[in-house]
């Protein structure tokens, strides 16, 4: 009897831990089951009302355009608040039971709109009390909206130079002796944060533009000259506002190459007697003594191996030259001079560009991990006397205006446009986009003409480097969109 006893002795009490560990799963469920579903459900009712406000203040975006960055509050901005009106019509008045709402004129991250005049971003934010959660420490349930509207329907980016870095201190600079310089009549922006050198100007480096918006600072020392008109405190980030544009997708093999004056084709070119394939990448190079002074036309397509001329005059045919490996290549060996310029269809003479071409410069992904080459290489002008590299922009299709794009991807972040002077002359126009990678300038006499450049870093180094970046919206890559858009 005793043995009996004890056991039931030991027992008891099993029922109270079960039952509260039931009660805990019970309350967990709930949580998930109230709690997530109302939130889901206060989402989308901001949602709905941040996209309405937004819509409504982009009736107002017109000239002059307004700036405004903060909660809903008195203002002058009619679109700040026809904005605020309609969320509140919505039940969303800003500092009451807990609802924020914010107006930003132009939109600043995370937004892909980040900076443009045209357009208004709303965004609403909730608190309210856990209905179950609070049982598991979770006091309080906050969500939250962000809406974008414009009334515009074909953008220009409001940058001549634009750098992505958000974090980076000394890594976009102008450095060298006499009067190195990156000229500009468009808005410079550094999205850099750095304390002390976000942008660094030493050693007689010169920067010359009615704007200049780093959201860190500008260092100036060693001779540097800082010649930016405007330079406003309180500078917003403005992230890449091209994230979401899709790479342009991988053409067939191009045409075969065309000697214009007897010259051989190369064999790693389309035409050649071993032309480049994906098993088999291989540059196309205008290198052999035999073709100096030689001209050739290519055909947009395909290049598993890239492109590269040292001695002969290549023109582009108008199109997309998507580089898998290899990169593009141009310079001056042996006398004879390398020069890639775009040319309109028919125009095979002289060195003024014309037509409009895309490169796209990425990576043969697999051969290269698999040793057969198309490993990811730079554009690289280098210096000599003569070598040219002159691009228009592509005219047609979803990227228009836009010359050279290079693959976020696949970009290194060091001399992935590597521009080096001496004699070689940079006549580009459009927009240059190498979001993930970085453009250096190096040497003296080189310039950029009528180009838009956004990249994550750039650096002007040498003895009287000049690049000059000329803004004109109509020569540029524009984002198009009208209404909603975020």
């Amino acid at each position: 009897m005793s043995s009996t006893t004890d056991r039931r002795s030991v027992q008891r009490g099993q029922v109270l831990v079960l039952f509260v560990g039931g009660i805990v799963v019970i309350l967990a469920i709930a949580a998930l089951v109230f709690d997530v579903g109302q939130n889901l459900l206060d989402r989308r009712t901001e949602q709905n009302a941040a996209d309405a406000a937004a819509l409504a203040g982009a009736h107002y975006m017109t000239a002059p355009k307004p700036t405004y960055h903060g909660n809903c509050a008195a203002t002058n901005s009619d679109a700040v608040a026809a904005a605020c009106g309609v969320a509140g019509a919505n039940g969303f008045t800003n500092g009451v039971n807990g609802k924020v709402v914010r107006v930003d004129l132009p939109p600043i991250a995370p937004s892909t709109f980040a900076g443009l005049t045209d357009h208004i971003q709303v965004t609403i934010n909730s608190t309210r009390p856990s209905f179950f959660q609070g049982v598991l420490g979770v006091a309080i349930q906050r969500t939250g909206a962000m809406g974008v509207a414009t009334n515009g329907s074909d953008i220009a980016l409001p940058y001549s130079l634009l750098a992505l870095d958000p974090t980076g201190c000394g890594t976009n600079k102008i450095n060298g002796s006499a009067g190195t310089a990156v000229t500009t009549n468009g808005t410079v922006h550094i999205d850099s944060s750095c304390p002390s050198q976000a942008l660094l100007l030493s050693g007689n480096g010169v920067l010359t533009a009615p704007e200049c918006d780093v959201v860190g600072m500008i260092q100036t020392s060693g001779g540097a000259v800082n010649n930016c008109t405007s330079a406003p405190a309180g500078v917003l980030v403005s992230g890449d506002p091209l994230r979401n544009l899709a790479a342009p997708p991988k053409p067939g093999m191009p045409l075969a190459v065309q000697p214009l004056d007897g010259g051989p084709i190369p064999n790693g070119c389309p035409g050649g007697s071993a032309p480049a394939t994906d098993a088999a990448p291989a540059l196309c190079t205008f290198s052999k003594a035999t073709m100096g002074g030689k001209s050739y036309r290519i055909f947009p397509g395909y290049y598993p191996g890239g492109i590269e001329t040292t001695r002969a005059n290549v023109y582009m045919d108008p199109g997309v030259y998507w580089i898998g490996g290899g990169g593009i290549n141009v310079k001056s060996t042996g006398g004879d001079h390398g020069r890639l310029v775009s040319k309109a269809a028919g125009d095979n003479t002289g060195f003024v560009p014309s037509g409009g071409v895309l490169i796209y410069n990425s990576v043969d992904a697999s051969a290269c991990a698999a040793g057969r080459g198309g490993c990811y290489g730079p554009i690289h002008l280098n210096g000599g006397d003569g070598s040219l590299l002159a691009l228009r922009p592509i005219q047609f299709g979803s990227y228009k205006n836009m010359v050279i794009f290079v693959d976020r991807s696949a970009a290194t972040g060091s001399g992935d446009i590597d521009l080096n002077g001496d004699g070689s002359t940079l006549d580009v126009m459009g927009t240059i986009y190498a979001a993930t990678g970085n453009v250096t300038l190096n040497g003296g006499a080189s310039s950029a003409v009528s180009a838009q450049l956004i990249c994550f870093n750039f650096q002007v180094n040498g003895s009287g480097a000049a690049f000059t970046i000329s803004y004109d919206p109509g020569s540029l890559f524009h984002l198009r969109g009208s209404g909603l858009v975020e």
